[in-house]
């Protein structure tokens, strides 16, 4: 009777902690719980132009030929990139690939939330995506911020030349330079961003 009262009270609190609506990761059918995820922190967006930078690649705006990549109409999917500096976010901006009489490249971005939309008939790759910006992105070197750059697909760390990190439907990039940003392992794309 003892082990009984005790059981049933375990479950009442399992139950009082973790309702029938909580997500799967903090309840189990035996009422054991699982660890929580780890808290996502609010990093802050660094500040001036180092931080912020525009998109302007003259070669891509006037429609150029740039780095083998000229524009490009078909379908698309998205991947996810994510900068961090001395742990402040670095700003991906709108209209990387994008020239201005409106045509775009194999690797584009619409909006500063760091979506990435990719040219699907074509084998791209992050390199391609910094060489349309007109940015450095090197072992030892992102955008003006010297050190060794960080690289993690996926949410597991990637020790390769990070210009070779070839863009797949749905890939979440991180990189990171002067301290360590623990990575998302994925990202919730906008509905109907592929």
């Amino acid at each position: 009777m003892r082990t009984r009262t005790i059981v049933l009270s375990l479950l009442a609190c399992v139950t009082l902690a973790y309702p029938a609506g909580a997500p799967a990761h903090a309840r189990s059918t035996w009422g054991v719980t699982a660890a929580p995820p780890p808290p996502v922190y609010p990093w802050p967006i660094g500040r001036g132009p180092r931080y912020q930078p525009p998109a302007a690649n003259v070669a891509v705006l006037e429609g150029r030929p740039v780095g083998g990549m000229r524009c490009a109409n078909g379908h698309r999917f998205a991947v996810h990139v994510e900068l961090f500096a001395h742990r402040k976010v670095v700003i991906v901006p709108p209209r990387i690939g994008v020239a201005r009489r409106g045509c775009s490249y194999p690797v584009r971005t619409n909006d500063p939330t760091g979506v990435v939309d990719v040219l699907a008939s074509r084998r791209s790759t992050l390199g391609d995506l910094f060489t349309l910006w007109g940015r450095t992105l090197t072992p030892t070197r992102l955008l003006s911020f010297p050190g060794r750059v960080s690289v993690f697909v996926n949410g597991k760390q990637r020790v390769r030349d990070p210009r070779r990190i070839a863009l797949t439907r749905h890939l979440q990039v991180v990189v990171e330079v002067g301290a360590y940003v623990a990575p998302h392992a994925t990202f919730l794309f906008p509905k109907g961003r592929g």
